[in-house]
C-alpha cells in the first residue's frame, strides 16, 4: 500500500510569540484538543448518518490520524495533513471528502457563528460543544488561531472570546437523539403526556402524539410485564449531560419483560477474554494442564475422575 499527503487545514497561530516563526510546544495541547474535537464530531455524524448500524466501522478512528511535518512562515503556520492509502497499481485519486472533512467545516461553521452571535449550526453534535473548552485553553491576550481550510475561501479566526462564549453555551439545556428503554408510568391522554422509569429508577417525563396513544396506554396497562422502547428528541441538562425529559417521540415499540435489551455498541465478551488471554505471558499457558478440561474437579478440589468416567 502506498500513501498520499492531502491538507486538511493549517492552523495560523497569531500573536507577538509566534512573530519569529517559531512554535511555542506550550499550543502543543491545543492542536491534540482540535484534533479531538474533529475526531468526536466525525465519529457522531457517522452515528446520525448510518443509524441502522450501532457501531463504528473497524478502525475508524485510526483513519483519522492527523500529521504535520513542517511549519510554514508568515506568523507561524501548522498545515495539518491526512495520508490516503491507496493501493499498488492504484492512481493516487482525490479522496471523496469524509465525516473528518465533513467536521473540519462544522466546527469552522460553529467558530463563525459564535463569532457573529448567531445559532450554532443544527448539524454540530451537542456532546461535542463542551470539547471547545480544552481548544484554545493556552491562548493569551491579544493571540488567536486562524484556521485556513482549503475548501473555504476565507480563513476562520479562533480566539479568546469565542472559546469562552462557547464555554458559555456547553453549559445550557440542549436536544439530542436518544434512545431509551423503560416501565410506562403515568399517562395522560388530555395532555399527550406520560412518564417512563428507567432501570436506575430515574423518571423521564415525556410527550407523545395521538398516533402513539394506543402503544403508550397499552404499556401502561401491562406494565409490570412490559417495556416502552422509545426513540426521539430528547433535551439534556448541560453540563452535566442528564436526560430531562422526552421532547418528542419518533419511534416507539413494546418489548416483553423477558425480551433481552442490549447495546449494540458495546464491546462483545469474547474480544475481551481474547484481550485477557493475549495479557498472560506465554510461560504461564505453558504451565496449563493438557488435561484441564477433563480432570478440572481434581486440579481445583484435589477429586480423582471415578471409575468409568
Amino acid at each position: 500500500m502506498a500513501k498520499k499527503r492531502r491538507e486538511l487545514v493549517a492552523h495560523r497561530f497569531e500573536g507577538e510569540r509566534f512573530e519569529d516563526h517559531g512554535l511555542d510546544i506550550d499550543v502543543l495541547p491545543d492542536l491534540i484538543a482540535y484534533k479531538t474535537l474533529l475526531v468526536e464530531t466525525a465519529k457522531e455524524l457517522w452515528r446520525k448518518s448510518h443509524q441502522d448500524r450501532q457501531r463504528l466501522p473497524k478502525n475508524f478512528e485510526e483513519s483519522l490520524s492527523l500529521k504535520f511535518y513542517e511549519l510554514r512562515g508568515g506568523s507561524t503556520i501548522v498545515p495539518l495533513m491526512r495520508e490516503v492509502e491507496y493501493g499498488d497499481g492504484e492512481l493516487p485519486f482525490e479522496a471523496a471528502p469524509d465525516e473528518l472533512d465533513d467536521a473540519v467545516m462544522l466546527v469552522a461553521d460553529t467558530i463563525e457563528a459564535v463569532a457573529a452571535e448567531t445559532l450554532i449550526p443544527e448539524r454540530l453534535p451537542k456532546s461535542a460543544i463542551p470539547l471547545f473548552a480544552n481548544y484554545g485553553k493556552t491562548l493569551r491576550e491579544g493571540e488567536s488561531f486562524l484556521q485556513d481550510i482549503p475548501r473555504r475561501p476565507t480563513p476562520v479566526r479562533y480566539s479568546i472570546q469565542v472559546r469562552d462564549q462557547l464555554a458559555v453555551r456547553s453549559q445550557v439545556d440542549y436536544e439530542d437523539i436518544l434512545e431509551l428503554a423503560g416501565e410506562v408510568r403515568s399517562a395522560d391522554l388530555d395532555g399527550l403526556n406520560f412518564s417512563l422509569r428507567l432501570d436506575d429508577g430515574s423518571k423521564i417525563p415525556g410527550k407523545f402524539s395521538a398516533e402513539q396513544e394506543d402503544l403508550i396506554v397499552g404499556a401502561l396497562r401491562e406494565h409490570a410485564s412490559r417495556r416502552l422502547r422509545v426513540r426521539g428528541r430528547v433535551e439534556f441538562a448541560g453540563p452535566s449531560g442528564k436526560v430531562k425529559r422526552i421532547v418528542a417521540v419518533q419511534d416507539v415499540s413494546v418489548l416483553a419483560l423477558g425480551d433481552i435489551l442490549y447495546d449494540l455498541s458495546v464491546r462483545p465478551i469474547w474480544e475481551t477474554v481474547a484481550e485477557v488471554g493475549a495479557s498472560v505471558p506465554v510461560e504461564e499457558w505453558a504451565r496449563v494442564p493438557e488435561d484441564l478440561s477433563k480432570r478440572l474437579d481434581g486440579y481445583l478440589y484435589g477429586l480423582e475422575p471415578k471409575s468409568g468416567r
